[in-house]
């Protein structure tokens, strides 16, 4: 289905939640964000799992935004991180996730804990806050997928090394890249 620049539509399937981003239809699709089921067939060529991490796996990307997927095992979690100040929503496919925020203090260096919500499935969380810094975890008692757009592509963000208790920069990569540039 093509959209037109100004056409508003019901976004039911992959193809026209692309559609929508490649227009710049960014309200829109955080407005339907909530009540959006993709079926899973349709994600099927995305889906990628490793038993050691989650997968990062890119739909579709341009200059503007980045659509990938992420395959969780049972347990698999992220290291606290930001997103560089880019407007990010996840979209629980299928599964249970544990997301953490934190609030950084650059002048101390100092990763606060701020609270805890479950996300399941069908469920949105959104971070717009350039100084929050989140984990997820998977809770499920199996796998667990979750759909991620960012306003723009991350090629790079902030990790917190618990260990070091330091701020460290890490550079993103995919794990497939199934989907095409648009």
């Amino acid at each position: 289905m093509i959209l037109k620049k100004n056409a508003t539509m019901k976004i039911s399937t992959l193809e026209h939640l692309i559609s929508a981003l490649k227009l710049g239809q960014y309200d829109e699709v955080l407005t339907q964000s909530f009540d959006l089921v993709i079926p899973l067939e349709e994600l099927q060529p995305y889906i990628s799992w490793n038993p050691n991490r989650y997968t990062r796996n890119c739909i579709a990307r341009n200059e503007d935004f980045e659509l990938i997927l992420l395959c969780w095992e049972k347990g698999q979690k992220t290291a606290i991180h930001c997103h560089n100040d880019q407007e990010c929503w996840v979209k629980v496919i299928r599964g249970d996730f544990e997301e953490c925020l934190y609030e950084y203090d650059e002048a101390m260096n100092l990763m606060s804990y701020t609270k805890t919500d479950q996300v399941s499935q069908n469920q949105v969380t959104i971070i717009d806050d350039k100084d929050i810094y989140h984990t997820l975890e998977n809770i499920s008692q199996g796998r667990s997928i979750s759909l991620h757009l960012y306003m723009k592509p991350i090629l790079e963000c902030g990790v917190f090394n618990q260990k070091t208790n330091q701020l460290e920069t890490k550079t993103l990569a995919y794990d497939t890249l199934e989907g095409e540039e648009v």
